[in-house]
């Protein structure tokens, strides 16, 4: 599942992207203070996603979860999780995309389509601006809800898709709750936006070029629209607003993993990590298989979660970011919560 900002960004930038390249690139590593958080997104949305996850908690690779709380089956086991390793963040992936809203969908009906499921990505852009902001509020409270009711505490906001960072309707409602749950949210600045040429080639700009291109044929006046809102001028006045509201957030988000998840691949990311707070997004599943999946789940990248998988739990990670200087934590680091921050800093 393409789960971060990436994705909407990349669709209506793709006039930024260069050439795509055989080799990754190569150049110096940054040598100052260094932080990096590695978060496992989309717990819920299915078996194979769900025990990835589990395993890769179980081995220390992870500081982070990033829950789809829609899912509220699978929220005992994410309780489970939590108390078995008691260092590792719970956060929200506020979703609209994929599977059923936690409200009934009478409650929420200019979310969902005629089956009661969230609209797609694909689906929902073309009539995003006739989703009601009060309904979209009250499934996002909820979702958070749904976190604390079974006892975990939210460690962190970020968004399925990315779709409600990008929209700024969307963003100011995200905003509202982390003020009100006072807990941090994930970057908007992207590091494949942010340093073209540090991260370029990006998989996930190639893939959004690729929904670009649909959306501009069938609607030319919103896919402009959108383009507008992921220039990067855009994303910074975002950053500018998570400042402004005082709401802890990382630095950056590290979205060079997906797609090409190779050790190779991760050495570079982690030898060209800038200074400061970066948060690397991780898709981690095993090869187990279900009758049947919510809509709006990304199967076509099921195979690549199980190679996520093999290289975070194979790679040394902490030996090898401590030869980088790099210091591994969690939300708990920004969250300002002295308690938090020792726990996601010494979960090695």
């Amino acid at each position: 599942m393409r789960s971060w900002l990436m994705i909407i960004c990349s669709m209506f930038l793709s006039v930024r992207c260069k050439p795509d390249r055989a080799i990754i690139p190569t150049g110096p590593p940054v040598s100052h203070e260094k932080f990096l958080i590695v978060t496992a997104d989309d717990f819920g949305a299915s078996v194979n996603i769900n025990e990835g996850i589990e395993i890769a908690a179980d081995q220390k690779v992870i500081t982070t979860i990033s829950a789809l709380t829609n899912f509220t089956e699978s929220l005992p086991l994410l309780k489970k999780i939590s108390e078995k390793n008691p260092e590792i963040g719970i956060g929200v992936h506020l979703n609209i995309t994929t599977g059923k809203p936690v409200l009934e969908a009478d409650q929420v009906s200019s979310l969902v389509n005629a089956d009661g499921n969230f609209y797609p990505l694909e689906e929902l852009l073309p009539h995003i601006d006739m989703v009601s902001v009060d309904e979209l509020r009250n499934e996002l409270r909820a979702q958070i809800a749904a976190l604390q009711d079974v006892g975990i505490e939210v460690d962190h906001l970020s968004d399925q898709n990315g779709i409600i960072t990008l929209y700024s309707p969307f963003f100011d409602v995200m905003l509202e709750l982390a003020l009100e749950f006072k807990v941090p949210i994930r970057s908007p600045e992207i590091a494949s936006i942010k340093y073209p040429d540090l991260f370029p080639n990006s998989n996930m700009n190639k893939y959004g070029r690729q929904v670009a291109a649909r959306f501009a044929v069938s609607n030319p006046v919103k896919a402009l629209s959108f383009r507008k809102l992921a220039r990067l001028q855009e994303i910074e006045n975002k950053v500018h607003k998570l400042e402004t509201n005082r709401i802890p957030h990382p630095d950056l988000l590290i979205d060079y993993f997906w797609g090409n998840p190779t050790s190779l691949n991760f050495n570079y990311i982690l030898g060209h990590l800038p200074d400061g707070i970066s948060e690397l997004i991780l898709h981690v599943g095993t090869g187990t298989w279900q009758p049947f999946y919510p809509s709006g789940l990304d199967l076509d990248y099921f195979k690549n979660r199980e190679i996520e998988l093999a290289t975070i739990t194979n790679y040394g990670l902490k030996e090898y970011c401590d030869s980088l200087n790099i210091r591994i934590v969690g939300y708990g680091a920004i969250s300002g919560s002295a308690n938090k921050s020792f726990l996601r800093q010494n979960s090695f």
